[in-house]
């Protein structure tokens, strides 16, 4: 059985991060764990196999003491996965700068930082990057504005990764997660309470106001969602796959799942109406989906091998 190294997971204390890092513990797979508080890298100690490393995504020197961490216990990284994320209920015009950074900063330059600090363990490794975005990176919520950007962000992001990787043996892999039990929206609609009362909209009052009447059962619907199962195997098959995905879409709905899709294929089709005298025929459409298809089939894939 093959051995693979360590894993170093961000945003470990809740939902996703500390799934992932439960089950790679479990199958007896180094961790570093990353949080920020001491309550939770306290209980991250806890679990056998995982070693917490206090880490905030935007803090340049917290991202170069994880490296020297990694560095100094001798073990290499064979994977990154870059789940920490912050989501943000506000409509999109409304939005102050420094807010919209606060969510870029984390979503965003903190992927890239991490990715940027650990790629050297990674390159000697022929290891694999995991980066957590959204069905939100593939369609739009008019509420959510600020984080679709950012993982809209991520995607292409990935994407520009994994083709300069390529050459250096170091897969990339993103998991667009549909809706599943996770802190993200419940502390994203605390942010959207506490901004009402500090900075009311100066326009779009009647869209706050629905939004603020929403939250309340948005909440609970989050803390009833499924366990995210099908995303940690997505993640588990992007790590140690032999051939993995370039993109996972694990929802929990056919109808989520279908919102997600139809994002991009909206995007296709308004850009080859824009496109004048070079746009595509519908016939021209589906032979050229026809092509992609066969591609993507082709593509190498085998099921992962945890342990």
């Amino acid at each position: 059985m093959k051995t693979y190294g360590p894993v170093l997971v961000t945003g470990a204390s809740t939902g996703i991060g500390r799934a992932i890092t439960q089950m790679l513990a479990e199958d007896g797979h180094l961790v570093y764990a990353t949080a920020r508080k001491k309550t939770d890298l306290k209980q991250l100690a806890e679990i056998p196999y995982v070693n917490p490393i206090k880490l905030d995504v935007t803090s340049p020197a917290d991202v170069g003491r994880a490296a020297a961490t990694v560095k100094k216990r001798g073990k290499g990284l064979y994977g990154l996965v870059n789940n920490a994320g912050i989501g943000d209920y506000w409509p999109l015009p409304e939005l102050r700068v420094e807010e919209l950074n606060a969510v870029v900063d984390v979503n965003v330059y903190g992927v890239h930082r991490m990715t940027q600090a650990m790629l050297p363990f990674l390159v000697r490794s022929r290891g694999r990057i995991v980066n957590i975005s959204s069905i939100g990176g593939l369609a739009t919520s008019r509420w959510l504005g600020a984080y679709c950007m950012t993982k809209h962000a991520v995607e292409a992001y990935s994407e520009s990764l994994s083709r300069l990787l390529g050459k250096y043996r170091v897969k990339v892999s993103v998991i667009e997660v549909g809706t599943y039990r996770s802190q993200i929206n419940i502390t994203g609609a605390e942010t959207t309470r506490t901004r009402a009362r500090k900075h009311p909209p100066v326009i779009m009052k009647q869209e706050v106001s629905q939004m603020l009447g929403y939250l309340p059962r948005e909440i609970v619907i989050a803390k009833k969602e499924p366990r995210p199962m099908v995303v940690l195997d997505s993640i588990a098959d992007a790590l140690f796959s032999s051939h993995p995905k370039p993109r996972y879409c694990p929802c929990s709905t056919k109808g989520e799942f279908l919102w997600a899709i139809e994002g991009p294929i909206t995007r296709t089709v308004q850009a080859n109406l824009g496109g004048g005298k070079y746009a595509l025929t519908r016939r021209e459409m589906h032979v050229l989906l026809d092509k992609i298809w066969n591609m993507e089939e082709r593509r190498p894939h085998a099921e992962s091998k945890i342990g």
